[in-house]
C-alpha cells in the first residue's frame, strides 16, 4: 500500500479526533496532522451513516484510510480525510517524485489559450471569471439542480463534452463519489487535466497514473481552527485561513 511505504512510522498513528460537519468532514490524527474530505452531505442517507461512530478516538490511522474503499459515502469520506492527514506528513517530510508549490491559486497556474475548450466537471465559481478572460469555450457540468447558468450543463453531459476539451478541470468529490475513473477516461485527450478542492489533499501518485497532469488541494496549517470551523458547520470560505493552497504536478526530468 502506498501510504505504508510513504509516511513515516505509519503503524504507530493513531486517529485523535474526528468531525463530520455539514460541509467537511477532518480527522486529526496523532502527529497534529489534519485532513479534510467534503461530506457530500445531499448525498447521505439513513444507510449511508457510520457504523463503527463511537469508537474511532485513538484507532489505527492505517486502519482508517481503508474506510475509502467503502460502499458506504459516510465511512468512505472519513476515509479519504484519513489519508488526506497521512498525506499531510508526507508533504512535510518526503515530497517525493513531483513539484510542489505551496500558496499559489490553483487557476493561475494553468495556461489556457483563447481557442482553447474547457470543461468543468463541478460549479467552481471563483474559476469561472479568470477563465471566462481567457476562453470564451468553457462548459459547467453540475450535477445540483438548483445551479443555473448559461454555461452550466448537468452533469451527463460530460460523456460529450469532456472528450472535445483541452483543458477539464474536475471536482475532488468525484473521488468520492467513485466517478473519478469514468471522468478521467472521458478526458484522456484533454492536455491539462487537473482534479481541484480541500478533497484533493492526498499522495498524488494514483492519480497522475491516471492521466492527471495537476492536482490543487490544501495544506493545514492551523490544525484547531480547521476543526472548530467544520464542527460549527462551516466549509471553505470560513477556513481558507487556517490553511494554504498547494498544487502539485508530477515532476519534469531535466
Amino acid at each position: 500500500m502506498l501510504l505504508e511505504n510513504r509516511v513515516p512510522d505509519v503503524t504507530s498513528i493513531r486517529v485523535r479526533d474526528v468531525r463530520v460537519g455539514l460541509g467537511y468532514t477532518g480527522v486529526k490524527l496523532s502527529t497534529g496532522h489534519v485532513g479534510v474530505c467534503h461530506t457530500l452531505l445531499d448525498d447521505l442517507s439513513c444507510c449511508q451513516k457510520i457504523d463503527s461512530a463511537g469508537t474511532l478516538f485513538d484507532s489505527s490511522a492505517l486502519e482508517l484510510a481503508q474506510l475509502a474503499n467503502s460502499w458506504k459515502l459516510g465511512e468512505a469520506v472519513v476515509g479519504i480525510a484519513t489519508i488526506n492527514a497521512l498525506s499531510q506528513t508526507v508533504f512535510e517530510t518526503n515530497i517525493g517524485p513531483y513539484s510542489f508549490t505551496e500558496g499559489a491559486d490553483y487557476i493561475t497556474q494553468i495556461e489556457i489559450k483563447k481557442n482553447n475548450t474547457v470543461a468543468m466537471v463541478g460549479y467552481f465559481k471563483p474559476f469561472i471569471s479568470t477563465i471566462k478572460g481567457r476562453t470564451n469555450n468553457l462548459y459547467i457540468m453540475e450535477r445540483n439542480p438548483t445551479v443555473q447558468g448559461e454555461d452550466i450543463f448537468p452533469d451527463t453531459a460530460c460523456e460529450e463534452i469532456l472528450p472535445k476539451a483541452d483543458i477539464v478541470i474536475i471536482t475532488g468529490t468525484a473521488i468520492i463519489n467513485g466517478t473519478i475513473d469514468h471522468l478521467l477516461e472521458l478526458s484522456r485527450n484533454a492536455r491539462e487535466v487537473g482534479v481541484v478542492g480541500p478533497t484533493t489533499s492526498m499522495i498524488p501518485d494514483p492519480l497522475f497514473k491516471r492521466g492527471v497532469t495537476v492536482m490543487g488541494g490544501i495544506k493545514v496549517i492551523n490544525a484547531e481552527r480547521l476543526l472548530q470551523v467544520i464542527s460549527e458547520g462551516g466549509g471553505v470560505p470560513q477556513f481558507k485561513d487556517a490553511c494554504r493552497q498547494i498544487i502539485i504536478r508530477p515532476r519534469t526530468a531535466p
